[in-house]
């Protein structure tokens, strides 16, 4: 499949791998899965590698996604959310994404970045380095 998640509670992270081309059906099938794992608890923190993604969703998706999250804030929860990009275009898609998140007012705070030491030290000041080894996908 090519979007995984795991969910490492040692380090309380949801990390999130895109890969290839994704459908919006797998996206919501994806994220409803994270959101319903046994082990899955309000406030973890998420890291969402988009690196090797070759798709975007639209507008459309987004605002889906967004409403998703919204629907689901209680179990969601406040959280950080650091995304990184290597692609111009999915770190526009990704900003978009950010700026939604924001005016909705959903529990996320969310940060794009395309370079992972800067996604890393920002979700996590001053353990980054140990979680990067210890949590890479």
């Amino acid at each position: 499949m090519p979007m995984t998640y795991r969910i490492d509670l040692e380090a309380n992270l949801l990390l999130v791998v895109m890969s290839g081309v994704l459908t919006q059906a797998e996206r919501m099938q994806t994220m409803l899965a994270w959101i319903n794992d046994p082990a899955f608890r309000p406030g973890l923190d998420t890291f969402c590698d988009l690196t090797t993604s070759e798709s975007t969703p639209d507008l459309a998706e987004l605002r889906e996604i967004v409403a998703t999250i919204s629907e689901h804030a209680p179990r969601i929860g406040p959280k950080k959310v650091a995304m990184l990009t290597s692609r111009p275009i999915s770190f526009g898609v990704a900003r978009v994404f950010e700026a939604l998140a924001e005016v909705e007012d959903t529990p996320l705070q969310v940060k794009v970045f395309n370079d992972r030491s800067a996604a890393w030290a920002w979700l996590r000041p001053g353990e980054y380095e140990r979680l990067e080894l210890s949590t890479t996908p």
